[in-house]
């Protein structure tokens, strides 16, 4: 492993001498066709022979160039492999030595290295789950998917009766808009079976995405008869509070005073205690404060803290959450900490200042892709041959007007579609969303919203023009697209307009948000969004997204947002970004293309590492 380390080292180091002289070589051609270009300048009255010999001079160094820049940009993906195969390879070792010091701790404490051997008779909080999302139509294998995976995940935890308390970390690596709330549900509901006492689940810091997972867990999570209490110390309107009742809550009762809570005998009588919280700074320290004043020993209590935001916490917040997440898992000496992640490129699975709580010191569980799931893979799929797009679901435009109206006409046209659906019985198709990714400020947030509204107004839906511009998209683009995909389309776009005049009536106006929470209302809209608010989105029918942000790797996370499973209309997602290069000299296109290889290419790596999955009895 040291070997491999100073290799990747080794590496990284030729890659960063190779760019500066690639960098070098680069200045050089454009020094020479500056000096190439005065020259021709100077002999611009000798005869027409020595003019085409300097044009074949300037076409030279002009491909010179040319090849020199291709090659630099080559050399600096190469770095950043070269650097990213280095981080693995360090993640790597620090995991297996900090796996070698936890079993050693667990084999002193004469802990069984797999303690966990469900029977379906001892699931009880399980099994209510699963007969649910059975009557919610979930497949056989949808849910033999999701009951491994969460026994895979509780195995990796550490006995909450053992003797002596063992302290475990790890990540859940999934896919964005994947069902994470369902594999996070399940987790608990197991880990409630296995004799957890304490559950705390991490929900970032938008008030509307704590509220949905609090409904989620409230709806399934119930005590099945028979079965200890849950408790639950936060509400859907109520994050945690620091009053006298909630402290009070988390006394935990005993039938056998004399054992310790987590003795067989009290675990089977005590009650849950669960909390739904937003990943504040405030609302941490206050937890933890509360938890010191509680009357049960800490070191008997069996407690899983699940973050679900693992993977978005910037780096400055990191350091502060970090250090507070720490002292909640300092005074909770059986306390197992699971984050779960949207992608491998995720903050949470890189350890710097501040991040020791998120780093997955013991174990990583990877997500299966789920069938039916759209993703990265797909947005950027070849278009059919005979279409004359390059792309099924991706759209480079100019930004400004002309782009912005044709995504626009593509959201009116997308819900005529849905609605034409719906009337031949294909499902339910609302609430149906655009998605605008603009600036980070407010105030030019606000302008953009402006501009959009003006070009709404001004779009004539309802007369000839504007129906015969919408007629040509859907020739020209719908058509071949979702013939290729298989998706229901009418014979014509005459026989679309009953449907469209369905789908205009859903926008009830002028459907334009900006938006600030999650939780969206209205059928049909127009959702405006800042890069760093895209997270705490409701994405339900999210079906075209356009980019008015810069090309770079701050508007990928709207691309996750469409990310999901779109039944139904997945031949319908469409994406428009800007025409255009970063300040990298790079199109939103090549990041998109260098995420999804990287994506997959350390997916791969950490399969190599990650721990086996139990196999449950």
């Amino acid at each position: 492993m040291n070997q491999q380390i100073r290799d990747a080292r080794k590496k990284a180091r030729d890659a960063q001498l190779h760019r500066d002289l690639v960098e070098e070589e680069l200045a050089q051609t454009k020094r020479s066709l500056s000096q190439a270009a005065r020259a021709l300048d100077s002999h611009t009255s000798r005869s027409g022979s020595a003019g085409n010999v300097h044009t074949r001079s300037w076409n030279q160094l002009t491909e010179e160039l040319l090849r020199t820049q291709a090659e630099l940009s080559e050399t600096k993906l190469l770095l950043a492999q070269a650097r990213t195969q280095l981080v693995l390879l360090e993640g790597e070792l620090t995991l297996l030595n900090d796996r070698l010091t936890e079993r050693a701790s667990t084999a002193a404490a004469g802990q069984p290295e797999r303690w966990y051997r469900p029977a379906v008779a001892s699931l009880p909080h399980w099994n209510v789950l699963r007969h649910l999302l059975s009557d919610r139509q979930w497949t056989p294998g949808q849910i033999a998917r999701l009951d491994k995976l969460s026994t895979d995940a509780v195995s990796q935890l550490s006995d909450p009766r053992s003797e002596a308390p063992v302290r475990r970390r790890g990540m859940i690596v999934g896919y964005p808009q994947a069902g994470m709330t369902t594999d996070m549900t399940a987790i608990v509901a197991k880990a409630i079976d296995a004799g957890y006492r304490l559950v705390i689940v991490l929900s970032g810091p938008n008030e509307a995405i704590r509220r949905q997972i609090q409904s989620r867990l409230d709806h399934h999570l119930a005590a099945p008869a028979g079965t200890s209490d849950v408790f639950r110390l936060t509400e859907e309107l109520f994050d945690y509070r620091s009053l006298a009742a909630q402290v009070g809550g988390l006394r935990f009762e005993k039938s056998v005073h004399s054992a310790p809570l987590n003795d067989d005998r009290n675990l089977a009588q005590s009650g849950t205690r669960l909390m739904v919280v937003k990943k504040n700074l405030t609302l941490i320290k206050r937890l933890v404060n509360d938890l010191k004043k509680i009357s049960t020993p800490l070191d008997e209590i069996p407690a899983i803290i699940v973050d679900m935001d693992a993977d978005s916490t910037s780096f400055s917040e990191r350091r502060a959450l970090g250090s507070a997440l720490e002292k909640m898992i300092d005074i909770l000496p059986r306390a197992q900490y699971v984050g779960l992640v949207t992608s491998p490129l995720s903050a949470g699975l890189s350890r710097g200042d501040g991040a020791a709580t998120h780093f997955p010191y013991d174990f990583i569980l990877l997500v299966s892709r789920p069938e039916g799931y759209f993703g990265l893979r797909e947005f950027y799929g070849p278009a059919p041959s005979s279409s004359g797009l390059e792309f099924a679901h991706v759209r480079m435009v100019d930004r400004g007007n002309p782009g912005l109206r044709e995504a626009m006409d593509m959201f009116v046209l997308t819900a005529a579609v849905k609605a034409y659906r719906e009337r031949l019985g294909g499902g339910g198709f609302r609430p149906h969303r655009m998605l605008i990714l603009g600036p980070m400020r407010l105030e030019p947030l606000e302008e953009l919203r402006g501009q959009v509204l003006n070009l709404w107004k001004g779009s004539n839906f309802d007369t000839s023009a504007g129906r015969a511009r919408l007629k040509k998209l859907f020739e020209s683009d719908i058509c071949p697209v979702s013939h290729h995909e298989e998706g229901l389309l009418p014979s014509s776009f005459e026989e679309l307009l009953p449907s469209l005049d369905v789908a205009l009536e859903w926008f009830a106006g002028y459907p334009i948000e900006v938006a600030a929470e999650a939780g969206l209302s209205s059928l049909g809209a127009i959702v405006m969004s800042s890069p760093q608010k895209v997270g705490s989105l409701n994405t339900a029918g999210l079906t075209v997204v356009y980019l008015d942000a810069p090309a770079g790797l701050s508007a990928l996370p709207a691309v996750a947002a469409a990310s999901g499973f779109r039944t139904g209309y997945q031949d319908l997602v469409r994406i428009y970004v800007p025409n255009e290069s970063g300040g990298d000299g790079n199109s939103f296109l090549d990041h998109l293309t260098a995420y999804q290889d990287a994506d997959e290419e350390i997916r791969g790596e950490l399969a190599s590492y990650a721990l086996p999955h139990h196999e449950s009895a």
